[in-house]
């Protein structure tokens, strides 16, 4: 009958360090996927963002750049289909900021840039959110 018991007890120790051992396991895998990854670079640069946004940087500094760099950073044709405002006088483009997040702290943060369709370029952007 002690053999019995201290097998018992044996098994059951196992068991329960195999449990923690599955549970530490379990939380490190948690953590690291909720555990933000950054670059070490600026990410001032197109290969730094996510595919159809642009970095927060990029909105700082787009007065001036035409509508084919947008396009070419957001990998996909600017028009009145994806406007948020199209007129004869502007175009209104809001794009997604990958780097910065609102004030709400949701990853939704615009850039919105305003594009003169005479010339192709920006003339004005705000981040609103």
């Amino acid at each position: 009958m002690k053999k019995l018991l201290i097998g018992g007890l044996i098994l059951m120790s196992t068991a329960c360090a195999d449990f923690q051992q599955s549970v530490n396991e379990n939380i490190k895998a948690v953590n690291a996927a909720l555990t933000p990854k950054s670059s070490g670079s600026g990410q001032s640069t197109a290969s730094a963002t996510q595919k159809g946004t642009i970095t927060n940087e990029q909105c700082k500094t787009s007065v001036g750049q035409t509508k084919s760099y947008f396009e070419q950073l957001l990998d996909f044709k600017l028009n009145e289909t994806n406007a948020y405002s199209y007129t004869s006088f502007s175009e209104t483009y809001n794009l997604k900021i990958s780097d910065r997040k609102d004030r709400l702290g949701n990853n939704f943060a615009m850039c919105m840039i305003s594009i003169d369709p005479r010339n192709g370029k920006v003339t004005d952007f705000s981040m609103p959110f």
